[in-house]
């Protein structure tokens, strides 16, 4: 950590202010620069030693960015924060949550799964086994809704980013979720994780995907076991 004076903390608050009241003004955003300028402010802020300082400035800017109907921004800043490494968890799940509340509000399926998938990370980090169970119950439920209407679902992506817009892709994710549900639920509710691991198979038969079909099985063959027993 390097010391700065009163007056270098006073030029760099004054840099990022200014920076928020050009995104503010701007009819039309650049999303890659905003990125850029977000990094570039976040590196000084580390470099003196103030990158607490820079998240609660940056945090403030995404909530008046929501509440002026700003697009894209709001959640950018709000993925940004969660992924900030000298935060705990619980602050984490804050940010997380926001940027998924955000990313419900405008319909973005693919921003809606990605930060559903921050969350069952930090829950399984956490030991937190009941909210990833919950957490991956909504993703499978998106999953379904976006595979069942992708035509629909593509059109309201909205990233700057390339994504892999494949709907075999997602059908794939699908599977997987449902058998990571099934493995939490597999002593408590044995026949729904069979019910949820046909599904998954039927998805991994289609796709060729043998060593997930035998993976499957498995699965499969532990709840017969049980179930006998």
């Amino acid at each position: 950590m390097i010391k700065i004076s009163k007056t270098e903390l006073s030029t760099l608050n004054e840099k990022i202010y200014r920076f928020r009241n050009g995104i503010e003004k701007s009819k039309h955003q650049d999303l890659n620069y905003f990125v850029t300028q977000l990094s570039g402010f976040q590196r000084q802020y580390k470099k003196a030693g103030l990158e607490r300082s820079f998240a609660q400035n940056i945090f403030t800017f995404a909530e008046s960015l929501r509440k002026m109907g700003i697009p894209d921004c709001p959640g950018i800043i709000y993925s940004y924060l969660m992924k900030m490494p000298f935060l705990k968890s619980n602050v984490k799940e804050f940010y997380a949550r926001k940027a998924l509340d955000y990313a419900y509000e405008k319909g973005d399926s693919i921003h809606i799964l990605a930060r559903l998938v921050d969350l069952e990370k930090l829950y399984l980090q956490t030991g937190q086994k009941h909210r990833r169970k919950n957490v991956l119950i909504a993703q499978e439920q998106e999953l379904v809704r976006m595979c069942s209407n992708f035509r629909e679902a593509k059109q309201n992506f909205r990233t700057f980013s390339r994504v892999n817009n494949k709907k075999q892709r997602y059908e794939m994710e699908l599977a997987k979720t449902r058998v990571d549900i099934a493995k939490i639920i597999m002593k408590e509710e044995p026949q729904k994780a069979g019910r949820i691991l046909m599904k998954a198979r039927k998805t991994f038969v289609r796709t060729k995907r043998q060593k997930e079909v035998e993976f499957v099985d498995m699965m499969l063959s532990q709840l017969k076991t049980k179930n006998s027993s």
